[in-house]
């Protein structure tokens, strides 16, 4: 084999140069790159994975405090206490009884009204009436909107209770009063 001119081996020494240099590149640089975006793409959906953990540790920690603000009002007088409907609608007649008879009126009749939701709130009623004058109603609705838990008029419905009652002397006055009235308690969540 001849020998081969300066500027062929020159040529062919760079070649060879270049090819070792892109076998190496090929063989550590590449992979070690590719390598480095693998982990910047996993440390990117890592730092997001945590900035979710840390929105939703603020929220519970929101969350604690409105739910210690929740037990606060339903251990407060503000809500109907029960375990059901039922027994809160039940509560509610007995409450209504006992304001009545410290106003000095006799309820003719009460029945529990459908609950109810209302925003945040479930409500649970009850229909009364009775026969009282102007002042025992003025009394007894005063009664009903100021006291605990927090009680609603939702409905009045007020007539004479005869169409003579403004003459008739034993009728004095007197309204034959129908009301619905309903109480609050949380609603539950789920």
């Amino acid at each position: 084999m001849p020998p081969l001119s300066p500027p062929v081996r020159q040529f062919a020494a760079v070649g060879l140069l270049l090819a070792v240099i892109v076998l190496f590149a090929s063989l550590t640089i590449v992979p070690v790159a590719t390598r480095i975006g693998e982990l910047s793409d996993q440390i990117e959906g890592e730092r997001l994975l945590l900035g979710r953990f840390v929105a939703m540790a603020a929220l519970q920690d929101k969350l604690a405090d409105m739910q210690n603000a929740g037990r606060a009002a339903s251990e407060s007088g503000a809500y109907l206490k029960g375990e059901s409907d039922a027994i809160r609608a039940a509560s509610l007649q007995t409450f209504m009884s006992d304001l009545a008879g410290a106003n000095g009126v006799r309820l003719n009749s009460t029945r529990p009204l459908p609950p109810r939701d209302r925003d945040e709130l479930r409500v649970v009623g009850t229909r009364v009436q009775f026969t009282a004058d102007i002042e025992q109603l003025r009394e007894m609705l005063y009664s009903i909107e100021s006291t605990q838990p927090f009680l609603f008029v939702d409905a009045v419905q007020v007539r004479p209770v005869s169409a003579l009652a403004q003459r008739d002397p034993e009728f004095g006055g007197l309204l034959d009063v129908r009301l619905d009235v309903f109480g609050a308690l949380p609603r539950k969540k789920g």
